[in-house]
């Protein structure tokens, strides 16, 4: 892997830059204990926790800054970070927190990290969820390793899961870009890709997900439902255009060993694809416009 690529992740973007002297670490063991000590999943938070929300706890999903977040959490209960609250006491968060949060952590130690958004096939077996995980570089082994904080021992038995949450497969968690590229070669189901819990799925889903990972990808890690740019609504028929830009970005997110200036160049120069400070958050149903530092 290109040193220049390692030392980009490894320095933190807009959203995952932490105050100095904040909590940090290597050990993703340690990393990942942190984070599943400090959130809890907001809609799964009764349901597996037997807990309810305040409504700031709920609120704090669509925080997008990683530093702003850890003050809400000293706000429900001011222990160390590194000491674990009860799930009562923790912030409501959903899948891209968990990942964006574990790299914030990891690149304040120095560890190239980034969030990756695509779909998780241990959910619902047959189907690929909309998701989010952290990928980190491991140097002992010379690759990219993805984890799911998300997952802790709840989660595990709740969904059945018996793979290694610190080690999530290609199989088991496809990033957009594959996904896309799998879809055009025929080998996957749009109708199965999506977000089972509001029943939509399709091509349109995997595109907004490939806008949001190539952001990602240039450490601009924004909320799942945040909308901008390229795309078409559930329903439509994608443009030949459309799927030619989108070919396009799925061959840079997949491929960023040899192709990553070409990957950071094309998210800067596009206007149809680079998120230029104004958002639909869809979840609010508001546009909002983003300070620097929002």
């Amino acid at each position: 892997m290109d040193q220049d690529v390692l030392d980009y992740y490894a320095t933190p973007g807009r959203f995952t830059t932490l105050a100095d002297g904040e909590f940090s670490s290597n050990d993703i063991d340690e990393v990942v204990d942190v984070v599943q000590g400090l959130l809890v999943y907001d809609l799964m938070a009764q349901p597996f926790y037997g807990v309810e929300l305040t409504a700031a706890q709920a609120d704090a999903i669509h925080e997008r800054d990683s530093a702003r977040l850890l003050d809400v959490a000293r706000s429900i209960d001011d222990r160390p970070l590194a000491e674990p609250r009860p799930p009562a006491l923790r912030v409501g968060a959903r899948c891209h927190v968990f990942s964006r949060l574990t790299v914030a952590f990891l690149r304040a130690a120095g560890v190239p990290a980034r969030a990756r958004c695509g779909f998780g096939a241990y959910f619902r077996p047959g189907w690929f969820e909309d998701h989010w995980v952290a990928e980190y570089w491991d140097a002992a082994e010379g690759r990219w390793r993805m984890v799911d904080a998300q997952l802790d021992a709840t989660w595990q038995k709740m969904i059945g899961f018996t793979g290694d949450a610190l080690d999530i497969t290609p199989a088991e968690f496809v990033t957009a870009g594959h996904a896309w590229q799998a879809w055009r070669r025929g080998e996957l189901d749009a109708g199965r890709c999506g977000l089972s819990a509001i029943g939509e799925h399709g091509a349109h889903w995997i595109a907004g997900n490939l806008r949001l990972d190539l952001a990602s990808m240039n450490k601009v890690e924004m909320l799942p439902w945040d909308v901008w740019g390229a795309g078409w609504k559930p329903g439509e028929e994608p443009t030949d255009a459309q799927l030619h830009l989108f070919d396009t970005v799925a061959e840079l997110t997949t491929d960023t060993e040899t192709r990553f200036e070409e990957l950071r160049g094309r998210y800067e120069t596009d206007e149809s694809l680079r998120m230029d400070g104004t958002v639909l958050n869809f979840l609010r149903n508001r546009v909002e416009n983003l300070e620097p530092g929002s």
